[in-house]
């Protein structure tokens, strides 16, 4: 029912790794991939982790994968056997149900890397129990999402306090500062409308990491750039002022293209903003996904 995902280049255990080498011990960690995450085992394997946490714990959940809508409106994250005979996959509205009853930490952190995954943001904003969130998505409840692994990427960037990721160079980056980079991520290399909410008592000011020297102030920036003749959309991740080159990495590939190039091959991207009321036109689309599934480390394919 849902086409695999291809196993090199993946992000998802890079960010199982970011959080063992950050002394994370590996019984906090549960890590579902490919035929490990049935549907029975990403609930049960779910409940297992909720029940072990301590009170003042943070859960974070994390998903890549595909993602999927209902006739009747439901969005459901695709596990392993989704589409299998009463297998619908891991119901969005049954993760806060479970966090409710099993957490016993007050504040959660999801992220959600498939279509449809800002019915999430709906699903916590729409409850008021005793647990606080904070829920970064892809793409809005009615939006596909691609294959590519920017979001993630960016994900990652921001908890290993890349430089790039720190937008108003203080030196920190909170979890609002992710949110709005991921925001301008998804809008200008995969044309989606990523989504961010937090409820409770969790700041968006939360604080994720320290952020790396930003060696000038174009790092960050996103441009297209011209590489063997053509134009690539990609984001200025460092800067050689003697030299006069910026270390560009390109968005869909992987890091071993990141590439150093003259300021003469880099075009500044032009952003239109229109008012609030004001009739525009609207270019609409059809995107492919095909993802892989993690969270909580539960993962797919």
């Amino acid at each position: 029912m849902f086409d695999s995902f291809p196993q090199e280049n993946r992000r998802d255990t890079e960010l199982v790794s970011f959080f063992t080498q950050q002394g994370v011990p590996p019984a906090q960690i549960t890590y579902l991939r490919d035929k490990e995450a049935t549907a029975r085992r990403i609930q049960n394997s779910f409940n297992a982790l909720l029940a072990r946490a301590r009170k003042g714990d943070l859960l974070f959940v994390y998903y890549t994968g595909h993602g999927y809508k209902t006739d009747e409106g439901d969005t459901y994250l695709a596990s392993y056997d989704a589409g299998d005979e009463d297998v619908p996959g891991w119901d969005v509205d049954s993760i806060p149900i479970s966090i409710e009853r099993f957490f016993k930490g007050s504040r959660a952190f999801i992220a959600l890397d498939n279509c449809y995954s800002g019915s999430l943001v709906e699903s916590i904003t729409k409850r008021s129990g005793r647990v606080s969130y904070a829920a970064l998505t892809s793409s809005s409840a009615d939006q596909s999402s691609t294959a590519e692994w920017t979001f993630t990427e960016s994900l990652l960037a921001a908890l290993r306090g890349k430089a790039y990721e720190d937008a108003n160079s203080d030196g920190l980056i909170t979890l609002g500062e992710l949110a709005d980079q991921v925001k301008e991520d998804m809008s200008f290399a995969e044309k989606q409308r990523a989504v961010f909410a937090t409820t409770g008592d969790f700041s968006p000011q939360t604080i994720l990491s320290q952020a790396e020297e930003k060696r000038d102030p174009r790092v960050g920036e996103r441009v297209w750039v011209k590489s063997e003749g053509e134009w690539y959309k990609g984001q200025i991740i460092d800067a050689d002022r003697a030299k006069s080159q910026f270390l560009i990495h390109y968005y869909g590939w992987d890091d071993s293209y990141d590439e150093w190039v003259r300021g003469k091959s880099i075009r500044q991207i032009k952003v239109k903003r229109s008012a609030a009321g004001r009739s525009v036109n609207v270019e609409w689309g059809v995107l492919s996904s095909s993802h892989a599934l993690s969270g909580a480390a539960l993962s797919r394919r």
